[in-house]
């Protein structure tokens, strides 16, 4: 797959699951921690693609977010723009492995998303406004983002969505 295809499914996948995240999976399941697959694809994207396709996915992402919840115009874009672009940063620094580097980059991406939310809010946004970072439910989504990541991860490497890593010779 040619890599501006496997950019632009990457945006409706995107798309479809800040969609499925806000609304059905939402509805479905009310009162439980709902992963953050957006986020996943986001990081995978941007940790395999580069900075640019990071941060360029990670905005759409944060703007499909922003227009679907009842959070601050442009905050969810912000704080995803720089998860892609940070994500990006590795590029071709690290190797993949398929179970072990996904569940422990998750892990660090959806902590580094908690972290951002909360300065950028302290920075941005009236007094009293926080996200609930380092609450159970918060946790919960840390440790759901990283349970979930080596299969989100597997599906983009056998769709083309992601490239192969340097090493592998492909």
């Amino acid at each position: 797959m040619k890599t501006k295809e496997s950019f632009f499914i990457s945006i409706l996948l995107v798309f479809i699951l800040v969609i499925l995240q806000s609304t059905l999976f939402y509805f479905a399941i009310p009162n439980i921690v709902i992963p953050d697959f957006a986020l996943i694809v986001v990081a995978f994207c941007g940790a395999r693609r580069g900075m640019q396709e990071g941060q360029v996915l990670g905005f759409l992402n944060g703007l499909a977010e922003d227009f679907m919840t009842a959070s601050f115009p442009g905050f969810n874009a912000l704080v995803k723009t720089l998860i892609g672009f940070l994500a990006g940063t590795i590029k071709n620094k690290m190797l993949f492995d398929p179970v072990i580097f996904p569940s422990l980059f998750i892990l660090f991406v959806t902590l580094l998303k908690g972290i951002l939310a909360t300065v950028t809010a302290y920075l941005f946004f009236p007094e009293g406004y926080f996200p609930a970072v380092f609450s159970n439910s918060f946790l919960l989504e840390i440790v759901l983002n990283s349970l979930f990541a080596p299969l989100i991860y597997l599906i983009l490497k056998k769709t083309h969505l992601i490239p192969d890593d340097i090493w592998s010779g492909k």
